[in-house]
């Protein structure tokens, strides 16, 4: 029997979340904007939620960050597994520890105080699941 593992998605929500979208020029370049693609002549490749309370370039950075993160877990969610549940959780466990690397990354850089703590708790969720899974 095919199985598919699931990672719940990384999507961080804020309570005073704003979204910045990344627009595909019809000359095919991106770029990322506050204001809907279509008010700059291109279409919307990604609309990604950030904190309203940081400058643009964070906004940005802080994008990119959940873009890659999400490609990363939809790697995982994507691979389809023909095993058994011991195997399932081993791919799990190390998705998590993959995770938990990501947000170590993520915390030695240059963040504001909120997106710190969000760092924090979604760290803290990763490994609160290798736990209670006994990775």
């Amino acid at each position: 029997m095919k199985r598919l593992i699931f990672l719940a998605a990384l999507v961080p929500v804020w309570a005073h979340a704003g979204s910045i979208y990344l627009c595909k020029a019809y000359s095919g370049g991106t770029f990322w904007a506050r204001s809907h693609c279509s008010q700059h002549s291109a279409l919307i490749d990604s609309i990604v939620s950030v904190p309203d309370s940081l400058p643009f370039d964070q906004q940005v950075n802080l994008a990119q960050q959940q873009r890659q993160t999400t490609a990363n877990s939809n790697a995982v969610i994507n691979t389809v597994v023909n095993s058994s549940a011991a195997q399932e959780k081993t791919a799990e466990c190390k998705a998590l520890d993959a995770q938990v690397k990501h947000y170590d990354a993520m915390a030695r850089q240059p963040q504001t105080g909120s997106t710190q703590d969000w760092i924090t708790a979604q760290k803290r969720k990763a490994r609160d699941r290798q736990f209670s899974i006994r990775c």
